[in-house]
């Protein structure tokens, strides 16, 4: 037998994964102090990958970050063909800990069919924001989407809730994320437009090439699946990297189904020139 407790967790994710992570993926100063360490410039990683059950493929992308943006394109190709993504947000300082950002972005799948995003995000403290937007799907209903992110003492919970203005149906998602001495505790709880609901418990533990991630997946009629992966980076001699995946899952009777894939690129950084000026630094950076 399958195990389907985590299919039922990503059903009730149906908006998809870009936008569970829109703002901390999205705006560069979503993890807090600006846009951290980040430099100025264009990141470019050209590679391909390998999935156990989902064939192989090839990917592209390039990521441009400038004071107060960050805009990127992606390209994929694999046995289904080819798909692109792109998005452009954008980031303002209006306070000391706290900004606002905007965020647009498009996905165009390899069956034509295309999705989006847009919404406004707001730093309102160090460790806190809030996110409001639209999602479009490929099927054309469209989704409000609203996420609130808080921290203290050290906890960080992200709340987000999905409202389907097409058929009136409202799932939510509410995680915590707890950090200490090279570990990361990841607790979801997603509940569906029918009250039911799936609850996953996931632990990181970082190690000396990567990390290990062991779990549980509880689904809506009680019952639990195990889980675990082992990721590894390696740097290969000719300049590449390496990052592989291996793992299983065990269903709730017993049955174990194991999962990897791998992936291999190259990544290369062109700074931006400094401008030698007299005139007072941008505030956005």
């Amino acid at each position: 037998m399958k195990p389907n407790h985590p299919l039922h967790l990503a059903s009730y994710l149906c908006v998809g994964s870009l936008l569970l992570t829109l703002p901390l993926q999205a705006f560069p100063g979503a993890r807090g102090g600006g846009r951290g360490n980040q430099p100025n410039g264009t990141t470019t990683r050209t590679g391909s990958y390998q999935s156990l059950y989902h064939g192989s493929g090839t990917f592209n992308s390039s990521v441009t970050r400038a004071p107060g943006s960050a805009t990127g394109t992606s390209t994929w190709t694999n046995q289904k063909g080819t798909g692109t993504h792109s998005f452009d947000n954008t980031y303002t300082k209006t306070g000391t800990g706290t900004a606002t950002g905007t965020h647009e972005a498009s996905t165009t799948y390899a069956n034509g069919k295309t999705s989006s995003s847009q919404g406004t995000w707001a730093k309102t403290a160090p460790g806190d924001s809030t996110y409001t937007g639209t999602h479009t799907g490929t099927n054309g209903d469209v989704t409000d989407v609203s996420r609130d992110t808080t921290t203290s003492n050290g906890v960080k919970t992200v709340d987000s809730t999905f409202d389907n203005t097409t058929t009136g149906k409202t799932s939510t998602v509410d995680k915590t994320i707890s950090t200490s001495d090279g570990s990361k505790q990841v607790d979801t709880t997603a509940t569906g437009p029918n009250g039911k609901t799936v609850t996953s418990d996931q632990t990181f533990t970082k190690t000396s090439d990567g990390y290990d991630k062991t779990g549980t997946v509880t689904g809506p009629n009680g019952k639990t699946s195990t889980d675990t992966n082992d990721v590894t980076f390696t740097k290969n001699g000719n300049g590449t990297i390496t990052r592989t995946a291996s793992g299983s899952v065990t269903s709730p009777s017993g049955v174990t189904k194991q999962t990897g894939n791998s992936e291999t690129w190259t990544k290369t950084f062109t700074p931006t020139p400094t401008a030698t000026s007299s005139a007072t630094p941008s505030t956005l950076d």
